[in-house]
């Protein structure tokens, strides 16, 4: 058995996971003073259930009630040398928006030069036909702060006016 990991980029000389700078993150506004307007059906989160951060994304979306309003598609929990990738199985399957079969084309059909990792969560705009952020925490502070209009008539306030900076 290799000792070598299967995303060496991912993990420091001792072995401990490096988390990458974000390098897609624009945000979604209320008002679309961003460019990225909160709108209905516009936006698609694609996660992964083997990753914690994604679970956050998950998780809020369902509180807040927006499953109806930003769709949803899971990868492969098990990611191969190719990164993450859409099969059908179990908890699983295929983009249901663009028909990716590997997360990486929507992260080289915004940047065709990218190179870092394709990492989940993340929000593909529709509109645009490109990713919108890959940053976790912007992702659920987004949910909860710019979508209010589309939030579900139980949805908890996950993140009160009198914490935020």
């Amino acid at each position: 058995m290799s000792t070598t990991g299967q995303f060496p980029a991912e993990t420091g000389a001792d072995g401990a996971f490096v988390r990458q700078k974000y390098s897609i993150r624009d945000r979604i506004t209320a008002d679309g003073s961003s460019g990225f307007p909160a709108e209905a059906g516009r936006y698609h989160l694609y996660v992964s259930l083997a990753c914690p951060w994604a679970h956050r994304a998950i998780i809020v979306r369902k509180l807040l009630g927006l499953e109806e309003v930003i769709s949803m598609s899971v990868v492969d929990p098990v990611r191969d040398e190719r990164g993450w990738a859409f099969r059908e199985g179990e908890g699983h399957g295929p983009d249901t928006v663009c028909g990716f079969q590997f997360l990486s084309e929507a992260y080289l059909r915004t940047d065709p030069s990218y190179t870092g990792r394709y990492t989940v969560p993340c929000i593909w705009d529709r509109a645009t036909g490109r990713l919108v952020t890959n940053n976790y925490p912007d992702i659920t502070i987004d949910f909860e702060t710019q979508f209010t209009a589309f939030h579900g008539p139980d949805a908890p306030e996950l993140y009160p006016e009198r914490l935020r900076a």
